[in-house]
């Protein structure tokens, strides 16, 4: 089996990409709320809020249950769609380095080559 070349991983990728219908970005977390009743707190909860940070504000909104696994099931398809893009943006960057001159790699190299740890004086 051949290992496929960066150009065909890239396009591998956007075919994953185009294969995801539905997506909602956010974060999906479950909360509990207190109630005092005749001097005690309780519990209440669990419930489940769907967060996200939109035009500078952090939304919140509730999730039914009878809705919990379809928001959760497209809040990781973002998640995914998300690595994948990742994924895409440093096969596209490893491209440019590799077309790179010479030179420009020299210059650059703390860019496109991954160094060894920094040591720690003891």
């Amino acid at each position: 089996m051949t290992v496929p070349t960066l150009q065909e991983q890239r396009a591998q990728i956007l075919i994953q990409m185009a294969s995801i219908d539905h997506m909602i970005r956010g974060h999906v977390s479950t909360q509990t709320y207190r109630v005092q009743r005749h001097g005690q707190i309780i519990l209440q909860g669990p419930y489940h809020v769907l967060q996200r940070h939109q035009e500078g504000r952090n939304q919140c909104q509730r999730i039914s249950d009878p809705e919990l696994d379809l928001i959760s099931s497209q809040v990781l398809a973002y998640k995914r769609y998300m690595e994948l893009a990742e994924r895409f943006a440093a096969l596209t960057e490893q491209i440019t380095w590799n077309e790179q001159s010479e030179t420009v790699k020299k210059k650059f190299r703390r860019f496109w080559q991954p160094t060894s740890p920094k040591r720690r004086g003891s």
